[in-house]
């Protein structure tokens, strides 16, 4: 049963997510600190484009022992790593620091690993070779604890595979030396003068790696999550019908409807105007600026539909979609709707749309996010078209999917 299944992953959250945690600190890039060479944050471009003071306080390194050339490149090429001294500045703390509590704000969090992910993926290829890196997806965000706005935050990023012109990006976030956060970005490689041209990316060489035999297990499960990827794209519901196990529970949910409030009736959206301000190199609006605006009204949909009696606890983020570029000028509409719950948890699906100044509407961007609400039994919700249905079904595997 759908619903068992979730039952089961409420119980088992806590030693499933400390057990994640342990795992994925056994196979994170780990660079000795004599092969960490510290850079100048002043001249460095990520910093000056997300911070707008205070540079020389922010630690930034990359790799003592970096060899690039064109046809191979290696997980120590694109190593890059950011220490923001929370501790010692709280002006910085407070740019990160969430509106009821000390811990840092997700939003904002997302919005610099996707920098950090972009910045990783042109450290791996020459930086003259005249590509364009762009973020595809975001897969598997994982938060195995929380983040303190008081104590410093340590961010490393570093490829893991590389297809023909795609390239895995690990992202981890730590603090004390332990990881709270990994991401997976999916970043492609397009002809700098044509962007509707693929770029190869140099193959990947882990000869010389400190941690090969690990580097390698990466390689491997970079391989093993594309693959993952393309099958649950061929199971989607968008491609194949819902399972027989699955049809039933949904017969059932509208035979006893458990709640007169309908998937529809928790949707909110926002609309903004994209400025100069956000664009990314290239001229269209920055990605992590678009992860932030539809994580933050995804997380108000949450804390609006239990009347603020909690506060959302994120557990997953996952599929990311970057569908279509938004353009400077045209209006960003972010819509977001809760669509399935369970006790203490629940799903939150986000879409986002670009419209032209002729009214043209895009979808641009997807996301999906799981949370928790301790101590309180959140208000169930019911599907009342078969759309709804499907996004019901859809919310319930992605839950049984988490962690």
């Amino acid at each position: 049963m759908l619903y068992k299944k979730t039952l089961q992953f409420l119980s088992n959250q806590v030693a499933r997510s400390k057990l994640g945690q342990l795992q994925y600190q056994g196979i994170m890039m780990k660079v000795p600190s004599q092969m960490q060479k510290e850079e100048n944050s002043e001249e460095d471009r990520l910093v000056k484009a997300f911070f707008t003071k205070n540079h020389e306080q922010i630690k930034v390194y990359g790799h003592s022992q970096k060899e690039l050339n064109e046809k191979s490149s290696s997980p120590r090429n694109s190593w890059y790593k950011v220490i923001l001294p929370f501790k010692s500045n709280p002006e910085l703390s407070f740019k990160f620091r969430r509106f009821y509590t000390n811990q840092v704000r997700i939003g904002r969090l997302l919005e610099l690993m996707d920098y950090i992910a972009s910045t990783v993926s042109y450290n791996y290829i020459l930086p003259s070779s005249g590509a364009t890196m762009v973020t595809a997806m975001v897969d598997n965000i994982n938060f195995f604890g929380k983040i303190s706005a008081d104590q410093d935050l340590e961010i490393q990023g570093y490829v893991t595979y590389v297809g023909n012109s795609s390239i895995e990006v690990y992202i981890d976030v730590m603090q004390e030396g332990v990881v709270n956060v990994s991401a997976n970005f999916l970043m492609v490689a397009r002809d700098g003068k044509d962007h509707s041209k693929a770029y190869k990316v140099p193959v990947m060489d882990l000869n010389g790696e400190s941690d090969k035999e690990t580097a390698e297990l990466r390689c491997y499960l970079g391989k093993h999550m594309q693959d993952k990827r393309k099958l649950q794209k061929d199971r989607s519901l968008d491609r194949k019908a819902p399972s027989q196990e699955e049809i039933n529970e949904l017969h059932k949910f509208f035979m006893n409807p458990p709640s007169d409030i309908t998937i529809d009736e928790t949707q909110i959206e926002k609309t903004l105007l994209m400025h100069i301000q956000d664009r990314n190199l290239h001229g269209k609006v920055f990605g992590g600026f678009v992860m932030r605006e539809a994580f933050e009204l995804g997380w108000l949909n949450a804390y609006l539909h239990v009347k603020g009696q909690g506060f959302p606890q994120i557990i997953h983020i996952d599929d990311i979609q970057f569908l279509a570029p938004v353009d400077i000028g045209s209006a960003l509409q972010v819509q977001s709707r809760i669509t399935a719950v369970k006790d203490t948890i629940m799903h939150v699906e986000v879409n986002c749309y670009k419209i032209s100044p002729n009214q043209q509407k895009i979808r641009s961007n997807d996301l999906h996010l799981t949370l928790n609400v301790p101590g309180i039994v959140i208000p169930q919700v019911q599907p009342k078209t078969y759309n709804e249905g499907m996004q019901w079904l859809n919310a319930c595997r992605r839950m049984n999917y988490t962690i």
